[in-house]
Protein backbone atom coordinates (compact mmCIF):
# COMPACT_ATOMS: atom_id res chain seq x y z
CA UNK A 1 0.00 0.00 0.00
CA UNK A 2 2.47 2.01 0.66
CA UNK A 3 4.60 1.99 -2.55
CA UNK A 4 0.81 2.46 -4.39
CA UNK A 5 0.18 5.81 -1.89
CA UNK A 6 3.83 7.12 -3.09
CA UNK A 7 3.09 6.15 -6.78
CA UNK A 8 -0.10 8.35 -6.19
CA UNK A 9 1.91 11.05 -4.59
CA UNK A 10 4.25 11.55 -7.19
CA UNK A 11 1.68 11.80 -9.53
CA UNK A 12 -0.24 14.35 -8.41
CA UNK A 13 2.87 16.22 -7.36
CA UNK A 14 3.86 16.09 -10.88
CA UNK A 15 0.32 16.95 -12.52
CA UNK A 16 0.08 20.12 -10.22
CA UNK A 17 3.55 21.81 -11.37
CA UNK A 18 3.08 21.46 -15.08
CA UNK A 19 2.67 24.29 -17.17
CA UNK A 20 -0.77 25.16 -18.75
CA UNK A 21 0.75 24.23 -22.20
CA UNK A 22 0.89 20.45 -21.17
CA UNK A 23 -2.66 20.50 -19.83
CA UNK A 24 -4.01 18.97 -22.84
CA UNK A 25 -2.11 15.65 -22.01
CA UNK A 26 -4.54 15.32 -19.33
CA UNK A 27 -7.94 12.97 -19.53
CA UNK A 28 -10.29 11.35 -17.86
CA UNK A 29 -12.22 7.40 -18.49
CA UNK A 30 -15.21 5.58 -17.26
CA UNK A 31 -14.74 2.02 -17.76
CA UNK A 32 -17.87 -0.75 -17.16
CA UNK A 33 -17.13 -4.19 -17.66
CA UNK A 34 -16.97 -7.74 -16.18
CA UNK A 35 -14.71 -9.12 -14.28
CA UNK A 36 -13.80 -12.32 -13.41
CA UNK A 37 -12.66 -13.92 -10.46
CA UNK A 38 -11.30 -17.82 -11.83
CA UNK A 39 -11.16 -20.88 -9.24
CA UNK A 40 -13.80 -18.53 -6.98
CA UNK A 41 -16.40 -21.70 -7.57
CA UNK A 42 -15.24 -24.76 -7.03
CA UNK A 43 -17.98 -26.90 -6.66
CA UNK A 44 -20.18 -24.60 -4.81
CA UNK A 45 -23.79 -24.37 -5.87
CA UNK A 46 -25.35 -21.13 -6.73
CA UNK A 47 -21.82 -19.34 -6.99
CA UNK A 48 -20.83 -17.20 -9.51
CA UNK A 49 -17.48 -16.12 -10.60
CA UNK A 50 -17.93 -13.31 -12.56
CA UNK A 51 -19.43 -9.39 -11.54
CA UNK A 52 -19.85 -6.14 -13.21
CA UNK A 53 -17.31 -3.70 -12.86
CA UNK A 54 -17.08 0.07 -12.94
CA UNK A 55 -14.02 2.37 -12.65
CA UNK A 56 -12.62 5.65 -12.72
CA UNK A 57 -9.36 6.86 -14.07
CA UNK A 58 -7.38 9.40 -14.93
CA UNK A 59 -4.06 10.21 -16.61
CA UNK A 60 -1.26 11.94 -18.16
CA UNK A 61 -0.33 11.87 -22.11
CA UNK A 62 3.17 12.45 -22.21
CA UNK A 63 3.80 11.97 -25.72
CA UNK A 64 1.40 10.43 -28.38
CA UNK A 65 2.84 7.29 -27.78
CA UNK A 66 3.66 7.05 -23.66
CA UNK A 67 1.29 7.61 -20.79
CA UNK A 68 0.35 7.41 -17.22
CA UNK A 69 -2.68 6.15 -15.63
CA UNK A 70 -3.87 6.19 -12.00
CA UNK A 71 -7.62 4.53 -11.56
CA UNK A 72 -9.85 3.07 -8.60
CA UNK A 73 -12.36 0.30 -9.67
CA UNK A 74 -15.30 -1.59 -7.96
CA UNK A 75 -14.38 -4.96 -9.57
CA UNK A 76 -18.06 -6.00 -8.13
CA UNK A 77 -19.94 -8.47 -5.89
CA UNK A 78 -21.61 -11.62 -6.36
CA UNK A 79 -22.74 -14.66 -4.33
CA UNK A 80 -20.08 -17.57 -3.17
CA UNK A 81 -23.40 -19.71 -3.12
CA UNK A 82 -25.14 -21.27 -0.26
CA UNK A 83 -24.41 -20.22 3.36
CA UNK A 84 -20.93 -18.84 2.03
CA UNK A 85 -22.19 -15.37 1.71
CA UNK A 86 -20.78 -12.66 -1.18
CA UNK A 87 -17.51 -12.14 -2.19
CA UNK A 88 -16.38 -8.37 -3.27
CA UNK A 89 -13.58 -6.95 -5.12
CA UNK A 90 -12.05 -3.37 -5.53
CA UNK A 91 -8.78 -1.98 -5.50
CA UNK A 92 -6.66 1.09 -7.43
CA UNK A 93 -4.11 1.11 -10.06
CA UNK A 94 -1.35 3.01 -11.22
CA UNK A 95 -0.14 2.23 -15.17
CA UNK A 96 2.16 2.93 -17.53
CA UNK A 97 0.33 2.96 -21.02
CA UNK A 98 1.47 2.92 -24.53
CA UNK A 99 -0.32 4.10 -27.63
CA UNK A 100 0.51 2.64 -30.63
CA UNK A 101 -1.01 4.24 -33.85
CA UNK A 102 -2.34 1.46 -35.96
CA UNK A 103 -5.00 3.17 -38.74
CA UNK A 104 -6.03 7.50 -38.50
CA UNK A 105 -8.06 7.53 -35.00
CA UNK A 106 -7.14 3.54 -34.59
CA UNK A 107 -4.92 2.41 -31.81
CA UNK A 108 -4.03 -0.51 -29.93
CA UNK A 109 -2.87 -0.13 -25.88
CA UNK A 110 -0.69 -1.69 -23.65
CA UNK A 111 -0.59 -1.58 -19.85
CA UNK A 112 1.79 -2.08 -17.26
CA UNK A 113 1.49 -1.15 -13.59
CA UNK A 114 0.67 -2.21 -10.00
CA UNK A 115 -2.82 -2.77 -8.61
CA UNK A 116 -3.74 -3.03 -4.88
CA UNK A 117 -6.68 -5.11 -4.56
CA UNK A 118 -8.98 -5.53 -1.24
CA UNK A 119 -10.62 -8.73 -1.98
CA UNK A 120 -13.79 -9.82 0.69
CA UNK A 121 -15.81 -12.88 1.24
CA UNK A 122 -16.45 -15.36 3.65
CA UNK A 123 -16.51 -12.83 6.39
CA UNK A 124 -12.75 -12.14 5.73
CA UNK A 125 -10.82 -9.61 3.93
CA UNK A 126 -7.14 -9.65 2.31
CA UNK A 127 -5.28 -7.03 0.37
CA UNK A 128 -2.74 -7.71 -1.96
CA UNK A 129 -0.53 -5.58 -4.68
CA UNK A 130 -0.06 -6.93 -7.87
CA UNK A 131 1.45 -6.31 -10.92
CA UNK A 132 -1.07 -5.58 -13.59
CA UNK A 133 -1.27 -5.77 -17.58
CA UNK A 134 -3.47 -5.60 -20.50
CA UNK A 135 -4.01 -5.11 -23.78
CA UNK A 136 -6.70 -2.90 -25.72
CA UNK A 137 -8.02 -0.87 -28.38
CA UNK A 138 -9.05 2.99 -29.01
CA UNK A 139 -10.63 5.16 -31.01
CA UNK A 140 -10.76 8.58 -31.39
CA UNK A 141 -14.06 9.99 -32.31
CA UNK A 142 -12.75 13.62 -32.10
CA UNK A 143 -9.88 15.34 -30.22
CA UNK A 144 -11.37 15.42 -26.99
CA UNK A 145 -13.18 11.67 -27.21
CA UNK A 146 -12.08 8.25 -27.38
CA UNK A 147 -13.68 5.06 -26.77
CA UNK A 148 -11.69 1.99 -25.32
CA UNK A 149 -11.65 -1.37 -25.06
CA UNK A 150 -9.63 -3.54 -22.23
CA UNK A 151 -8.99 -6.45 -21.17
CA UNK A 152 -6.48 -6.94 -18.46
CA UNK A 153 -4.88 -9.11 -15.81
CA UNK A 154 -4.88 -8.30 -11.94
CA UNK A 155 -3.34 -11.25 -10.34
CA UNK A 156 -3.98 -13.12 -7.81
CA UNK A 157 -6.17 -11.90 -5.32
CA UNK A 158 -7.40 -13.22 -1.76
CA UNK A 159 -5.94 -15.42 0.67
CA UNK A 160 -6.00 -19.53 0.79
CA UNK A 161 -6.56 -19.72 4.25
CA UNK A 162 -9.17 -16.91 5.01
CA UNK A 163 -11.16 -15.51 1.73
CA UNK A 164 -10.31 -18.08 -0.70
CA UNK A 165 -7.34 -17.56 -3.51
CA UNK A 166 -9.07 -16.30 -7.38
CA UNK A 167 -7.32 -15.43 -10.57
CA UNK A 168 -8.25 -11.81 -11.30
CA UNK A 169 -9.51 -10.54 -15.02
CA UNK A 170 -11.17 -7.66 -16.14
CA UNK A 171 -12.83 -7.14 -19.69
CA UNK A 172 -14.25 -3.46 -19.88
CA UNK A 173 -15.61 -0.50 -22.38
CA UNK A 174 -15.59 2.24 -21.94
CA UNK A 175 -15.26 6.60 -22.47
CA UNK A 176 -12.14 8.66 -22.49
CA UNK A 177 -11.86 12.64 -22.21
CA UNK A 178 -9.48 14.70 -22.48
CA UNK A 179 -9.18 18.18 -21.05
Amino acid sequence: MKMLKKICAATLLCTATVTPVMAEGFYAALDVGQTNAKDTCTGAAGCSDSSTALRLAGGYQFTPMWGTEVSYATYGKASLGGTFGDWETNGMQAAGIGTFPVAESFSVLGKVGVARIQHKAAGATSTKTNLAYGIGAQYDFSKGIAMRVQYERLGNVGDANTTGQAKASLLSAGVLYRF
